[in-house]
């Protein structure tokens, strides 16, 4: 089954859960650097900006560990 992931960046609370579960998952090791995503922190708007990286290869495992839906998996 195909999977999308749904995205509500005002619900971001910033707590890199979805940046860590990436680097684990492709890299065997917590670094926010090897990352296929990131969160960056506009302190002007005071809001959290997700940013997906082109290497990203979609497998929505960010979805799945997001404690706030902010980042969320739906199924097709």
């Amino acid at each position: 089954m195909a999977k999308e992931l749904i995205i509500h960046p005002s619900k971001c609370i910033g707590c890199s859960s979805c940046v860590l579960t990436c680097s684990i998952t492709y890299h065997n090791e917590f670094s926010k650097s090897k990352s296929h995503i990131s969160i960056q922190k506009n302190d002007f708007e005071g809001i959290f900006q997700i940013c997906f990286k082109s290497t990203c290869l979609k497998c929505c495992k960010c979805g799945e560990v997001c404690p706030t839906d902010c980042l969320r998996v739906s199924n097709l």
